[in-house]
């Protein structure tokens, strides 16, 4: 199984935000494997980061991210967090429920 790009943002240093598909997928990756579905990839292909957060036992893959002028990284989870991602940790923060 290829995994599936939803969507990918350029940031500084030529790097990328990537969010890949986990929407349930469960029974492939784990439950915590699929609320980890961002990434930080750097020019040659590399991993700098996979995001995380105080909430990934739930296994709530995240379904959006979002780059604004300044960098700021925010995702949002299919059951409607809004998270912050710090960009040089990838540990997300939630800001509020947007449901």
């Amino acid at each position: 199984m290829t995994d599936q790009i939803v969507n990918e943002l350029s940031v500084k240093d030529g790097n990328k935000v990537v969010l890949y598909d986990r929407l349930d997928m469960e029974s492939i990756y784990g439950r915590e494997q699929c609320a980890r579905n961002v990434y930080l990839i750097d020019a040659s292909a590399q991993v700098i980061w996979q995001v995380y957060s105080e909430y990934d036992s739930e296994g709530n893959p995240f379904t959006n991210i979002s780059v604004d002028d300044l960098g700021n990284i925010t995702a949002y989870r299919w059951d409607g967090g809004l998270y912050f991602i710090n960009g040089n940790t990838g540990f997300a923060k939630p800001q509020k429920l947007i449901k």
